[in-house]
């Protein structure tokens, strides 16, 4: 098989979704010519260039916060840094360091990735930053132009969102890479490398970014909706193993190997729905599935996806309907008046709160459900 170049897009924490995509490239036997990234992208491109799938997924697997930065007290959200709740500490760290100290960052990527073992890979590895000395400069490098033991250095420089601090080379100001080009196809297009694979997280392409797809040989995977990935700096355990189930399945998908839009499924399977209920229906199975909440990240067989449909939208319907109903008035004796005061004043924020549902009861949220999936709902309806 023809060798690929390998386009890795930036977006922090989403950045697992990547290995678990190289995972399945590695089962399909996929190899690569040349990688090319930005900020988390970058950092990717070289754990897969030295080649060790297990040095990469034990890299995700330690990747949070804890182990990510330096701040000198407790954050209020504790697995993602730019949450609004954090601002002011982050603000903090701007005005008086410069950013937040990413230390344990370059500390965690210094240990993953050896930058020998990336220089003797056949695989020739670009990155993307922006100098801000000088005026805004992008800088596209590849290793063979960085002077030897410098790769961690133009690895964070790659990496380097605003509000973090400085770890580029020669303390020279360096800004993150997505800002000119997030997703540097053109880097390899002008290397003569027209096949390619774009794993792409991003949600902003960059000021310099062009969709060079003339006359090249593409695929290009990324997330039916990108928001399942979740925020660049939501860094957690469990949603880093989510990401990478579903860069998996992904890539499976993008080589012919799952199908589905937005759900999985073997080749068999869905080929049998779409020739027993039709694109649209099927189309709509899956909005319904996704606003049931019914899990994405498995391989369906159509019984097994019919089913999880039915009981998500069996449960949905045997819920109460009005679950602020308040509860029936019981008869009261009558008092005397002093304690038919108290017992009134006792009674006023409970009134507030009845008055209150009976409002909210007449405003009930209507069902939107049968106008967006008709067919859908016709057909789980008659299972």
């Amino acid at each position: 098989m023809r060798p690929y170049g390998l386009i890795l897009a930036g977006g922090g924490a989403k950045g697992a979704y990547q290995i678990g995509a190289w995972k399945a490239m590695l089962e399909l036997g996929i190899e690569f010519e040349a990688i090319a990234g930005t900020s988390i992208g970058a950092i990717n491109g070289a754990l897969i260039a030295q080649g060790s799938f297990d040095t990469a997924y034990r890299f995700w697997s330690n990747a949070n916060l804890e182990n990510g930065v330096n701040l000198p007290g407790e954050l209020k959200t504790s697995d993602n840094l730019f949450s609004f709740s954090n601002f002011p500490q982050i603000m903090k760290e701007v005005i008086k360091n410069g950013g937040v100290d990413i230390t344990p960052a370059r500390e965690l990527t210094r240990e993953s990735v050896n930058e020998a073992l990336v220089r003797q890979s056949k695989i020739s590895l670009g990155i993307v930053t922006v100098q801000l000395s000088g005026g805004m400069k992008p800088v596209e490098m590849f290793i063979e132009e960085m002077p030897e033991g410098s790769l961690i250095d133009y690895l964070m420089a790659s990496a380097r969102f605003p509000g973090l601090s400085n770890q580029g080379p020669e303390d020279t100001q360096y800004l993150d890479g997505g800002v000119y080009d997030n997703a540097p196809i053109g880097m390899l297009r002008k290397k003569g490398i027209n096949r390619l694979i774009v794993v792409d997280i991003s949600t902003r392409k960059g000021i310099g970014h062009k969709e060079d797809w003339s006359c090249a040989d593409i695929i290009y995977i990324r997330p039916y909706d990108v928001k399942d990935l979740g925020e660049a700096f939501e860094f957690d355990h469990d949603a880093n193993e989510r990401r990478m189930n579903m860069g998996y399945f992904d890539t499976r998908k993008a080589f012919g190997l799952l199908y589905g839009l937005d759900y999985y499924f073997t080749k068999r399977e869905y080929r049998n729905m779409l020739s027993e209920y039709g694109y649209k229906t099927c189309e709509q199975l899956e909005g319904l599935a996704r606003a049931l909440g019914v899990e994405r990240i498995r391989v369906y067989t159509k019984k097994q996806f019919l089913k999880a449909v039915k009981q998500a939208l069996d449960e949905r319907n045997t819920e109460p309907e009005d679950e602020t109903q308040a509860e029936p008035e019981v008869q009261e004796q009558p008092q005397e008046p002093n304690e038919a005061e108290a017992t009134l004043t006792e009674r006023i924020p409970q009134i507030i709160q009845e008055g209150k549902q009976r409002i909210l009861s007449r405003f009930k949220k209507r069902d939107k459900l049968p106008e967006e999936f008709p067919l859908a709902i016709e057909l789980i309806e008659s299972l």
